[in-house]
């Protein structure tokens, strides 16, 4: 940094090839975020966000501070649209698949820069295997989540104990992560589409028969 604040323009990256600030940003959260995707977190280098974004390398340093910094940004932008979405839930009295619509059609979301991609494999990705400190942020965030949902649904359901509802309501936000592959394979339809996540979830928590 320099001294009164500013930041130091990496070597070799010059003003006059530099896109603007803004732009450059984005080709870089999107490149990460293509390489989280579809190569996980540990495919995540200084290098390789470079040559999937087209830009200078050095740029991730300037703009993020290191690689930790841009995954905090990308788990941010992900995951803001998310907790938005979930201010609000339903209460009880509006039934149990208005609730699980609630909490499940964001958990759908496509990825903040990919938009072929999905935002919840991009969280997971980093929950599973980003540095413990953002990993746990990420993981507390969405178990908060699901704590508001099961205290939404358990009046509704009283044939599932507390620990029997959370542990369907973990096997149902699997169901919206989706098997790998984690995109549609060709001639097949989305596994994780809202109508089936919804069935799955209604059936999950139905009494047995």
């Amino acid at each position: 940094m320099h001294k009164f604040g500013l930041p130091v323009i990496p070597a070799g990256v010059t003003a006059a090839s530099r896109p603007r600030p803004d732009a450059t940003r984005t080709r870089l959260l999107e490149a990460a975020e293509r390489i989280l995707i579809g190569q996980g977190v540990h495919a995540l280098t200084v290098r390789q966000v470079g040559a999937v974004s087209g830009l200078n390398g050095t740029l991730v340093t300037y703009h993020f501070g290191s690689v930790a910094g841009l995954l905090g940004e990308l788990a941010r932008c992900n995951m803001a649209p998310m907790l938005e979405q979930w201010r609000e839930l339903p209460p009880p009295a509006a039934g149990t698949r208005a609730i699980l619509a609630a909490w499940l059609h964001p958990l759908l979301n496509p990825a903040a820069f990919n938009l072929d991609g999905r935002a919840l494999i991009v969280l997971d990705e980093i929950a599973a295997h980003g540095a413990a400190g953002l990993s746990a942020e990420v993981l507390a965030a969405m178990v908060g989540i699901s704590e508001r949902v099961r205290a939404a649904l358990a009046p509704l359901l009283p044939h599932l104990s507390d620990h029997t509802l959370r542990a369907r309501l973990r096997f149902i936000a699997g169901a919206a992560l989706g098997p790998p592959p984690r995109v549609p394979l060709p001639g097949t339809s989305d596994l994780a589409s809202a109508e089936l996540l919804l069935n799955f979830a209604e059936a999950s928590l139905a009494p047995a028969a």
